[in-house]
């Protein structure tokens, strides 16, 4: 029987299977995050990071746009274009 390992106390935290947990025979792992390789830190890190998400309510495999740069805005808050 094989267990999905993002599913942790029933909520599955990569619901788009965005990331692959390989076990090697020696016990190491071999991580991917959207096809690309990663350290197994950086995978705890992000299974940390939507656990922080879905326990405040937010979406877990949303994509935050976060903060933009270089952009100014008058004092009505309208984009000022340059």
């Amino acid at each position: 029987m094989s267990k999905k390992h993002s599913k942790i106390f029933g909520v599955d935290l990569d619901p788009n299977n965005d990331m692959v947990l390989d076990k090697k025979p020696d016990g190491d792992c071999d991580v991917k995050y959207k096809g690309q390789d990663i350290n197994f830190d950086t995978y705890i890190d992000e299974l940390e990071d939507r656990a922080n998400k879905q326990q405040k309510g937010k979406s877990i495999t949303g994509n935050d746009i976060g903060m933009f740069s270089g952009v100014s805005f008058d004092k009505s808050g309208k984009i000022i274009r340059n």
